[in-house]
């Protein structure tokens, strides 16, 4: 293990040290269904990411400390792939949504490097293989996240692998100098939006119990956008809109919310360059109160125009030269911040960034990105991936034991319903 690391996270990567708590894993992870083929071998695959980690610095880092004292970012020399590489057994489709569920809830280890992958074989034959890979936010975000996909990408030369450059090897992101006119304009926006959701609002709350269960699902992009055009809307309007519809058709027991308070991530980094956190989020309210997707998505849309306009994100946004306190007081700082915005779910719409099909020549059907629950008890995250557009659902399982499967059902039926409609 060397001393000195190449990565040195930056103050939005450090966000997300903070915000790790013993019961808050602060880890998003891609799930990845594999196609009918022969079993992986748990071997081939660690002998995969053997080859790949030495490729980029960032499969190699790792963090140490981070939560009351300063962290320490380690590079190691070499993978231990049996510690970094896992295999598990499914009995069946529940199972397999309970240890994921179990692994979201579940730290990555310090001292590490900072990423975990799980490879799950069926107990039995005729079920697939899924393969789980963990990533800590400080290490990257969701879109850089594509370059973890060079760890098993069948990919044979330096030509095929170099599209993940640029999420591995490039700068970590950093923001400064925000124009004092437009840090103003962004407050005023968080405020009022904050404001305007204030009302109306029993949703769960994020416990402190650190369970965790999972639910997925992935539908057609081609019939997701015909939808929206059916409405008028664009994709994203659409999929809000969707999200507060089947919030207000099954809300969870015992609750009578009639606004829902959502974090919406949004994209510091226009150029999508990026290798580190370049992710702030935004505010939005949806109403847990209409059923209607034709009747949420208005408000979606003058939400959207006000975030476009008025980047409230900037306020959150962790900047170079903001002023800095000692490791502890900051962290309790950012915990507070949290608190203070009290989102009740979070919702993210990412388009996809890769090209890779098969692992060790077997094909992949589906991908599934699901986050991290830092200050929210639900979390939608909608990955826009060529034909496939999937949704990962991540709760708290114990505000809202089993809330994602009746969750899913609505939504599944809303979805069909308005992929199947016929234009008047």
């Amino acid at each position: 293990m060397s001393e000195s690391a190449t990565i040195t996270l930056g103050p939005q990567d450090q966000t997300y040290l903070h915000l790790d708590t013993p019961s808050r894993p602060a880890h998003w992870a891609m799930l990845l269904e594999l196609g009918e083929a022969d079993p992986l071998d748990i071997a081939a695959v660690r002998q995969r990411v053997a080859e790949r980690a030495s490729r980029y610095a960032l499969f190699r880092t790792g963090i140490e400390g981070g939560r009351w004292r300063r962290p320490r970012v380690i590079e190691v020399d070499a993978i231990d792939t049996d510690a970094q590489v896992t295999a598990a057994v499914y009995r069946d489709d529940a199972d397999l949504h309970a240890q994921i569920g179990t692994l979201m809830g579940t730290h990555l280890e310090r001292g590490r490097p900072f990423w975990h992958l799980t490879v799950f074989s069926p107990e039995s034959g005729g079920a697939r293989q899924y393969i789980l890979l963990r990533v800590h936010h400080s290490l990257s975000d969701g879109i850089a996240g594509a370059a973890f996909s060079a760890l098993l990408a069948d990919e044979t030369n330096d030509d095929g692998l170099a599209e993940f450059d640029r999420f591995a090897t490039s700068p970590r992101f950093h923001i400064s100098g925000i124009d004092p006119d437009e840090l103003k304009t962004a407050k005023a926006a968080f405020e009022e939006i904050w404001k305007a959701g204030q009302e109306g609002r029993d949703w769960p709350k994020l416990s402190k119990s650190g369970k965790r269960e999972a639910v997925w699902h992935s539908v057609s992009t081609r019939e997701l956008r015909r939808a929206a055009k059916r409405e008028g809307a664009s994709v994203h309007e659409f999929l809000l809109a969707a999200v507060g519809a089947t919030l207000s058709e099954v809300p969870p027991a015992g609750t009578a919310s009639s606004n829902v308070r959502v974090t919406l991530p949004v994209t510091l980094d226009k150029e999508f360059r990026h290798t580190g956190n370049a992710v702030s989020v935004s505010l939005l309210n949806l109403a847990a109160d209409e059923t209607a997707v034709a009747q949420q998505i208005p408000s979606v849309r003058d939400q959207l125009e006000r975030i476009e306009r008025d980047r409230p994100e900037l306020y959150l946004a962790a900047a170079d030269d903001a002023p800095r306190a000692p490791w502890p007081i900051f962290r309790v700082l950012s915990g507070a911040s949290m608190n203070r915005m009290s989102p009740d779910i979070h919702v993210g719409i990412n388009p996809g960034f890769t090209r890779v099909r098969t692992v060790l020549g077997v094909p992949i059907d589906d991908l599934t990105a699901l986050s991290p629950l830092v200050g929210y008890s639900f979390s939608v995250t909608i990955l826009i991936l060529g034909a496939r557009t999937s949704f990962g659902i991540v709760y708290d399982g114990q505000s809202l034991p089993g809330y994602g499967e009746r969750f899913l059902q609505s939504f599944d039926a809303l979805l069909t319903e308005a992929t199947t409609k016929t234009s008047p």
